[in-house]
């Protein structure tokens, strides 16, 4: 069957990103190579509804990446940048390290190193929701906790495996993957967070944390069985800007205007992620002159935030739009409807067409090393498939969401991933090796949780 020649090339995709190939460059050339085969099959009809024939074929595949590129930028593409963005400005005027500062405290009282790790993840999950940068978190956390983890026993190895999944669940009106799951759905951001994320949540969060206990505990024994030693952590700590206290409410500010301004409180006012995010950052530039009474270099900041939102875009924006084109290329071959053919063939419900979509998702989290890049090129495909099994687009959508950040966390070419092992001084691999099953857990939580609440 035709459709099946796509396989040899997901795996050859996924070779060359193993390989440390540019992922983005990897992702073009297997959907651009995908479209033409398709074509060559005679399948003409791989162009976005946004877009309309070149009049040739060989400038129709390049019609596809403007097409893909301009939705993206249009709506949730400029979501992600302003939150990045954002994200950065409160790094460089030390709100971040602010926040995490006062909210990691309370974990110094605790004795048993394997009980702080659980609560760190914890902890570092709910603070995703106000910084949803997850390479940001963790090293952020890094620097933060480092000196009460090593003060309690805590082994580099297995610190790195913890911050690597604490933004797994890319909670919040903040996070890219959220915004799309609620423009899905059809419902704002705050209220996805409330009335769908937070149903589901806290049970995968109490599990994925549990399972680290055992896990990290595991794998130290195992290490010092087989006489490997700690490295010592390499965390390279930026400077620091003396912020007082009160900035750790600046990254909050997002999330209580938006959860202010819904359905929830004052309805009458409505306020999207990004006017929100542009009116914080306001906020934080006048806190920030406030603090230090120098208006050129508050003026010139704005720089930071500029700076964020263009490495955002050819970080994660950029590869979503490159994973976009790459299952566009699996559509033009039949794959996807292969595989959805295949679910409805063997008569499945809810639950097995939902592992099939996880399944899905998770492959390419993997692959890509990025939970957004994996939601954002499926989303689409939510309520076509919820309505064939009878269940509600939500019910889809929310465990696809979730499952591509758990999946991003087993994956050895994530960012997350690369920079806590890089700062562990340990291989990505063995990074993985110790998130795996945490993760795996998370997993069957949230399929659980789904099947049962949703």
């Amino acid at each position: 069957m035709f459709s099946l020649i796509a396989i040899p090339i997901v795996i050859a995709t996924g070779y060359f990103i193993v390989k440390k190939y540019n992922t983005q460059a990897a992702l073009f050339t297997a959907g651009i190579l995908m479209l033409a085969l398709g074509a060559l099959n005679g399948n003409s009809d791989f162009i976005p509804g946004n877009a309309s024939s070149s009049g040739a074929v060989v400038f129709d595949f390049f019609v596809v990446i403007s097409a893909l590129s301009s939705s993206t930028l249009a709506s949730l593409g400029l979501i992600i940048m302003s939150v990045g963005g954002f994200s950065k400005y409160m790094n460089h005027i030390g709100a971040a390290n602010a926040m995490v500062n006062v909210v990691t405290k309370p974990l110094s009282v605790f004795k048993n190193p394997y009980v702080v790790l659980a609560l760190t993840y914890i902890i570092g999950q709910l603070i995703n929701i106000f910084i949803p940068s997850a390479v940001g978190l963790a090293m952020l956390l890094l620097v933060a906790l480092y000196p009460v983890l090593v003060r309690i026993g805590c082994t580099p190895a297995a610190t790195a495996a913890v911050l690597a999944t604490t933004a797994c669940l890319d909670l919040g009106p903040g996070s890219g993957n959220s915004n799309r799951a609620a423009e899905v759905i059809g419902i704002d951001a705050a209220n996805y967070f409330l009335a769908n994320q937070m149903v589901v949540a806290p049970v995968v969060m109490i599990v994925i944390a549990v399972l680290h206990y055992f896990c990290q505990q595991y794998f130290d024994k195992r290490d010092a069985a087989n006489g490997v030693e700690a490295q010592a952590l390499t965390i390279d700590e930026q400077a620091q800007t003396d912020a007082p206290k009160w900035f750790a409410i600046l990254p909050v500010l997002p999330l209580a205007l938006l959860l202010v301004f819904s359905e929830f409180l004052i309805s009458s006012v409505k306020i999207d992620v990004i006017s929100a995010m542009f009116f914080s950052l306001a906020v934080a530039m006048l806190a920030n002159l406030v603090h230090s009474k120098d208006l050129k270099g508050v003026a010139d900041s704005l720089k930071v935030f500029l700076s964020g939102m263009g490495t955002t875009f050819s970080g994660v924006v950029a590869l979503i739009i490159a994973a976009n084109v790459f299952v566009e290329g699996l559509k033009a071959m039949g794959f996807i409807d292969l595989l959805l053919g295949a679910g409805a063939n063997l008569g499945l419900g809810y639950v097995g067409m939902l592992v099939v979509m996880v399944t899905i998702i998770g492959l390419t989290a993997l692959l890509s090393g990025s939970g957004n890049a994996a939601f954002f090129s499926f989303s689409p495909l939510a309520p076509e498939v919820a309505t064939s099994v009878g269940a509600s687009t939500a019910s889809l959508a929310l465990p696809m969401q979730l499952a591509a950040g758990i999946f991003r966390s087993a994956s050895p070419v994530a960012g997350v991933v690369i920079a806590c092992a890089g700062a562990a001084n340990v291989s990505p691999v063995a990074v993985v090796q110790r998130t795996l099953i945490p993760m795996i857990g998370g997993i069957v939580a949230l399929i659980a949780m789904s099947a049962l609440f949703l």
